[in-house]
């Protein structure tokens, strides 16, 4: 795991949170607490602490005297946070369009260029990981700190539910792209209520992907 500068417990988190997200540690799988510290070479505090922040991040449930185990993926649980967070989102990108101020929109606007370029080299991983690393600059239209913090807590769930969608339909790649580049019209142009529903439509094409590939899973299973 390469250092940053945060503490040794979030660094935990963060490398156990990409293994999860990405689908290497799967859905149900056990985390002996023993067995994971000896391979990261860490203290089982450390990483007692990293399984409270993953839990908190909703990747991981900890069960008294049974130990910490990956989150399932149920069709209910994805409706549940699309139906949610999309909300949420929806309203954040209307905000953008009604509230944004000159010059915030430079560097959300660098986006979409960069997205088609992991697009046309076929980096799947890469173009998720860029959304969710633009995320954050993006929670500032809110203007809204209890909105902000709420969305916050849900994106890694969505960056699981999302990565499943993009591995599972390449397709929905390019989807992306054209939505993306919608919503940015539509923030510079101020329509909130366009905006809005380009992030409902994004929403809804990426439910569905996920809830095929659950439903796959369940019926292989």
């Amino acid at each position: 795991m390469p250092l940053k500068a945060i503490s040794l417990s979030e660094q935990i988190a963060e490398h156990l949170g990409d293994r999860i997200i990405k689908g290497e540690l799967a859905p149900g799988a056990k985390l002996p607490e023993a067995e994971l510290a000896k391979s990261l070479n860490v203290s089982t505090n450390s990483l007692r602490e990293a399984f409270r922040v993953l839990e908190n991040r909703h990747l991981i449930e900890i069960q008294p005297r049974r130990g910490a185990k990956v989150c399932d993926i149920t069709e209910e649980q994805v409706r549940e946070l699309y139906d949610f967070l999309f909300l949420l989102l929806a309203d954040l990108a209307a905000r953008a369009a009604r509230n944004w101020r000159p010059d915030e929109l430079e560097h959300l606007a660098r986006l979409v260029p960069l997205l088609q370029e992991r697009y046309e080299a076929g980096d799947v991983g890469g173009a998720h990981q860029l959304v969710f690393d633009y995320l954050p600059a993006m929670l500032e239209f809110a203007r809204n700190t209890y909105m902000s913090r709420t969305i916050a807590d849900m994106i890694p769930l969505l960056q699981r539910y999302s990565y499943i969608a993009l591995t599972e339909e390449t397709t929905e790649f390019g989807v992306s792209i054209t939505i993306f580049q919608r919503l940015l019209a539509n923030v510079a142009q101020r329509n909130a209520e366009a905006a809005a529903e380009a992030i409902r439509e994004y929403g809804e094409n990426q439910c569905r992907i996920v809830l095929r590939a659950v439903a796959k899973r369940s019926a292989a299973a």
